[in-house]
């Protein structure tokens, strides 16, 4: 699994190092984040220069300039994927309006020609994913930087294990060795009964009658 995940890392850097083009296609955007309502605002004021307003019988309809890009914060949106300035671009999105789900100025926007819209497409850098009308880290690229973290970590974890088996295997043998070669000497036990008495003890009922003192020598 590692190994797939590390083929996927570099195929994503072979795609950006040969520039090859790569379109991806995003459906619908969050409508109930602050950016989608911050773009419709901005983008559809009547301040503006981004659209030519036609009244109709069923309200405003929006006519593009379609030379020019709409700018939004950091982005620049597109009408179509054929302008110059997304020759060379290697990661294009295209965002595909849904008159389901988007705003009524969204659904209500025409070219010249009279054709309504059905994408707008903008650019995101390497290691970013499309993600609605915005640009998000692209979360593929960090599944193999989390892969080699666990890997290196039960890597080390058994090296550790493996490190610390050896050092009490060499302490076992050292001590071996040494005791193998420097036996430790016998203690001395206590004198005999034969060296205490160097005759033949008193009888018992000698020692009883007081009739025999004996004074055994000290060793201290």
């Amino acid at each position: 699994m590692f190994i797939a995940f590390l083929l996927l890392f570099l195929e994503l850097i072979s795609i950006w190092v040969n520039g090859t083009v790569t379109k991806t296609v995003t459906y619908h955007a969050d409508i109930t984040t602050e950016f989608y309502n911050k773009f419709i605002k901005t983008v559809y004021t009547e301040d503006t220069d981004n659209f030519d307003i036609e009244e109709t019988k069923k309200g405003k309809r929006y006519i593009i300039h379609s030379e020019s890009p709409i700018e939004f914060q950091k982005y620049k949106y597109y009408w179509n994927d054929t302008h110059l300035d997304l020759n060379g671009l290697t990661n294009i999105c295209e965002y595909r309006i849904s008159w389901m789900i988007d705003s009524k100025e969204l659904e209500q926007t025409y070219s010249a020609e009279g054709i309504q819209m059905k994408s707008l497409y903008y650019h995101c850098h390497f290691a970013q994913s499309c993600m609605g009308l915005e640009c998000r880290v692209d979360s593929r690229l960090l599944v193999p930087p989390i892969f080699l973290t666990i890997f290196i970590t039960i890597f080390w974890c058994f090296k550790k294990m493996l490190w610390r088996d050896m050092k009490r295997e060499e302490r076992i043998q050292r001590a071996t060795i040494e005791n193998t070669l420097n036996p430790q000497q016998m203690e001395a036990g206590p004198p005999s009964y034969a060296a205490v008495f160097s005759r033949v003890p008193p009888s018992y009922e000698s020692v009883m009658l007081a009739k025999i003192t004996y004074t055994v020598p000290s060793y201290s």
